[in-house]
């Protein structure tokens, strides 16, 4: 089998050393002239390339539906997988009915409905006058008694009366309630949780994705304590702590006091009643991440509606699931508790999303933030449709924005003048004003935080349709304080602040996403620009992408980079940045695999073996390896393998010491994260460690791993320790994810179809 190496060489890569690049040979090449459209200035020292226009080259620039890359779509794309989910009860009913095996995510996400903010549970309305009669899951018929009609039912309504908190699951608010409500039954506003839920989100979220203006976020804060908190510190309230927005349009009896109407106003606003601008959405939804953020145990989830039954087409079991006298009352009533009771921080997020409800319609960068921060609050439980939908509506208002504003959010050209110079053209030198640059910043920080959240969620589920957020990917400036390029004119990380060097991982993050975004149309779209049968071109296009990501990592700075060897990373940005690339590295090298795996033809003596796999856990004895002469070429083809099981291990692992002590030796691939993993898209992060392990598997069960390098990191202790940890991970999800929930059965099943002897949790 012929096949060139793509591993580029540099100073931080530690494994195998790679071969001297050599010419491909390519007798039918046929497309990628030039390199893939990227921001990668961030593989270039200038500070400056010139973008292509997306017009003349439309079906190679932003990520497209239906791509290839999911894990799931593994089990139709790879024939070496055909028995994987062989024993797994839901994917055999699937099949019965008629779906293909890479359906299930869809189905499950949309079967499951939507999460009651109000009420209980998670479902659909099945009395919307499109849905006939039926129970409360969706193609299920049961046995199990449904919910007695009650006035609030199962969809719930926020309480008429803050000084009289609902009864509705029979239990009074507590001190420090999980979801934020207060002792009286309304949010919490008191000063000191405002504050403590800022922090966190400033900490947990704004360091991942920083698209709020912290000062004016913190000023927000400030004004809404002077407005809503209980404790605030003058007992009464100054009319210039009472927002003007709050006046207008408000008829009340003139007092005898020259400030009765703000102390009324205050009085009224103290009982409960919060002014429902989109200003207060914001807040409300940085309350609700930074009180989920706080919550470093596992999620809690909505409860069932009814008991799973064994006739369920798409029903699935949770970790834990209730009993039908747990759930119902001996009358029939509900008794389980609402949503905002036992998810944290959804006190917050209701009255937010009840505001923007009202707000759907807006165009501004403020209706696109409130719906980023929408988008992030679900994905912390894994509810990928319900945070892709928040997330289209915020690229739907970018569009709007950027459309509006044209070359003045576009990056700097270059042009060559009549002399041969190079001339740097920049659409925005017009003297604009401190504020207007303050304006078109913040709609450049939303473009690139829309374009990074729904890559990452099409780039794990591609049934869904992209927005064109992408389309201009080559054409949208940086942020200020996002760097261009790294290489010439960057600051030393060792001279600058924490925010500055969060700043270029931040930075790194967009370049990483859109070189990906280009692997996936590249070597996945639905569209190729080669011949998928031509082993030369998939090595080409594959060694394309694969310089691109070496060359970005070569160019770190210093305290940013690291070796192949060193443990995981402590601190979450930088594990983030890791993960990506080394997710990266592994797509664009999969397709090579899945030729050597499948393709590659082996020497005779070997072949013709229909011997067991070995059981040793160490290669270095395997027989096979001393006796057969591998050709150069076929040597070339297991240095691919071997640098592509590499990256997918290191992507698995990637943050397994969040948190953890640094000195703390790591060993054995064991996760040390004593905490939630906090991150802005779980479900993407977990699905994709769920089609690593898949990969594994398929290398590990193959006759090609017996070829592997001596020192082959895949051994069954290694394969064994990887399980454990993945399954830990995806069992913590499962309650409010029925795809990661089926996609710990699916590893489970494959555990024991091919003896893995992982330590099983539950």
């Amino acid at each position: 089998m012929k096949m060139e190496s793509p591993v580029v060489t540099h100073n931080h890569i530690s494994p195998v050393p790679a071969q001297p690049p050599t010419p491909i040979k390519r007798e039918s090449f046929q497309g990628y002239a030039a390199q893939p459209a990227t921001p990668a200035d961030s593989v270039v020292t200038t500070v400056t390339q010139i973008a292509p226009d997306p017009a003349n080259d439309n079906d190679r620039i932003g990520l497209k539906a239906d791509h290839r890359t999911p894990a799931h779509r593994l089990f139709i794309e790879w024939p070496s997988m055909t028995n994987f989910c062989n024993g797994v009860p839901f994917i055999q009913r699937l099949l019965q009915e008629g779906h293909r095996i890479d359906q299930y995510p869809m189905l499950m996400e949309q079967d499951r409905g939507l999460l009651r903010v109000w009420g209980v549970g998670e479902g659909h309305d099945l009395y919307d006058g499109a849905h006939g009669p039926g129970s409360p899951e969706n193609h299920l018929e049961s046995d199990s008694p449904s919910p007695a009609a009650t006035k609030e039912g199962l969809w719930g309504c926020p309480p008429a009366d803050h000084s009289s908190p609902s009864t509705y699951n029979g239990d009074l608010p507590r001190h420090d309630h999980v979801g934020g409500l207060g002792p009286d039954g309304k949010p919490d506003f008191n000063s000191q949780t405002l504050w403590k839920l800022y922090r966190s989100y400033q900490e947990n979220i704004h360091n991942l994705h920083p698209f709020l203006n912290p000062a004016k976020l913190r000023k927000m804060i400030q004004e809404f304590q002077d407005v809503y908190s209980p404790d605030r510190k003058n007992s009464t309230m100054s009319p210039s702590a009472v927002p003007e927005r709050l006046n207008g349009g408000m008829k009340r009896k003139r007092s005898s006091s020259m400030f009765g109407d703000a102390y009324g106003l205050a009085d009224e606003l103290a009982r409960g009643s919060i002014e429902r601008s989109l200003r207060n959405a914001i807040i409300l939804l940085v309350l609700a991440l930074g009180k989920v953020c706080l919550h470093k145990e596992k999620l809690p989830h909505p409860q069932s509606d009814r008991l799973p039954t064994a006739n369920g087409t798409w029903g699935y079991h949770r970790d834990s699931p209730r009993s039908a006298n747990d759930s119902f009352s001996s009358d029939g009533s509900d008794t389980r508790a609402r949503n905002i009771d036992i998810l944290p921080g959804m006190a917050y997020f209701s009255y937010a999303t009840d505001i923007l409800g009202n707000q759907n319609g807006g165009n501004t960068v403020a209706h696109a933030q409130a719906m980023l921060l929408a988008a992030l609050y679900l994905g912390q439980f894994g509810r990928v449709l319900e945070s892709w939908s928040w997330t289209n509506n915020a690229c739907r208002i970018c569009l709007v924005l950027i459309r509006r504003e044209g070359k003045k959010v576009y990056r700097k050209k270059i042009t060559q003048n009549a002399a041969g110079q190079n001339v740097v053209e920049d659409p925005n030198d017009d003297g604009q004003s401190a504020e207007e640059r303050h304006r078109l910043n913040l709609i450049k920080c939303v473009y690139w935080t829309c374009l990074q959240m729904e890559s990452d969620i099409i780039a794990e589920i591609s049934e869904l349709q992209p927005s064109a957020i992408t389309q201009y990917q080559t054409k949208i400036e940086y942020p200020s304080g996002v760097y261009e390029s790294f290489g010439e004119g960057m600051p030393e990380l060792h001279e600058t602040s924490e925010h500055t060097k969060n700043l270029f991982i931040y930075s790194s993050q967009i370049h990483l996403r859109v070189i990906l975004n280009d692997a996936h149309n590249s070597l996945y779209g639905a569209r190729l620009g080669f011949d998928s049968n031509n082993i030369d071109e998939i090595g080409n296009m594959a060694r394309s992408h694969a310089e691109l990501l070496a060359t970005w990592r070569r160019l770190l700075p210093e305290p940013l980079a690291w070796n192949d060897s060193d443990p995981p990373s402590t601190d979450i940005n930088i594990a983030r940045m890791r993960a990506k690339y080394y997710g990266g590295y592994y797509v664009v090298l999969r397709p090579l695999l899945f030729k050597a795996i499948h393709h590659m033809k082996l020497p005779p003596t070997v072949a013709s073996n229909n011997s067991p796999l070995p059981t040793d856990t160490s290669f270095g004895s395997n027989p096979h390896r001393d006796i057969v002469d591998l050709s150069a070429e076929d040597e070339k083809a297991l240095k691919i393998v071997q640098s592509c099981v590499e990256s997918a291990i290191q992507s698995t692992i990637a943050f397994d010491r969040i948190g953890a002590d640094e000195n703390l030796p790591y060993r054995n691939y064991e996760s040390q994260r004593k905490s939630r993993l906090i991150v802005p898209n779980i479900f993407g992060t977990l699905h994709a460690q769920f089609g690593n392990m898949l990969v594994l598997t398929a290398v590990y069960t193959s006759q090609m791993r017996r070829f592997l390098p001596e020192k082959n990191c895949l051994t069954k202790d290694t394969l064994t320790a990887l399980f454990t940890r993945t399954q830990d991970i995806l069992r913590d999800l499962s309650g409010n994810s029925p795809v990661l929930s089926l996609d710990y059965e699916i590893l489970d099943n494959l555990a024991r179809l091919h003896n893995i002897p992982y330590r099983r949790s539950r």
